[in-house]
């Protein structure tokens, strides 16, 4: 848990990096789609490193579940490299209910207790992604 919490702070540092100023528009969307796949990816390792506790924190169900998720989150923005956001954030919204994600009715694919346990990347999952302009 102490490794998977300070892989987060510094993921966190090197996600506010700047863009490098000589950018195309196409080299910068695909800066930032790099910098929101990273962090999507320590969503669902943290989600893969819980299931493989003892006892496991997190079920293999829904471990699997987060991991599809990212899988078509990832594809969504190799797909869409300037039109994603939406899309990958209604599938976090789907997948764990975080009202920072979204809105509406929602029933989680995961248990409350995996949703907590998946929070603190969640929530910087999306702060990335609000950063990423």
């Amino acid at each position: 848990m102490r490794r998977t919490l300070c892989v987060v702070l510094l993921l966190a540092l090197t996600a506010c990096a700047p863009v490098p100023a000589p950018l195309s528009p196409e080299a910068q969307a695909a800066f930032h789609a790099t910098r929101v796949v990273k962090v999507l990816d320590v969503v669902r390792d943290a989600a893969i490193a819980a299931n493989e506790t003892l006892p496991p924190v997190i079920s293999t169900a829904s471990t699997r579940e987060v991991v599809l998720w990212h899988k078509t989150a990832v594809q969504t923005i190799q797909a869409v490299p300037n039109g994603w956001r939406d899309t990958v954030r209604a599938g976090l919204y789907r997948l764990t209910c975080d009202v920072r994600a979204g809105t509406g009715p929602c029933e989680p694919r995961l248990s409350p207790t995996e949703v907590q346990r998946l929070t603190p990347y969640v929530g910087l999952a999306l702060v990335i992604m609000d950063e990423v302009k």
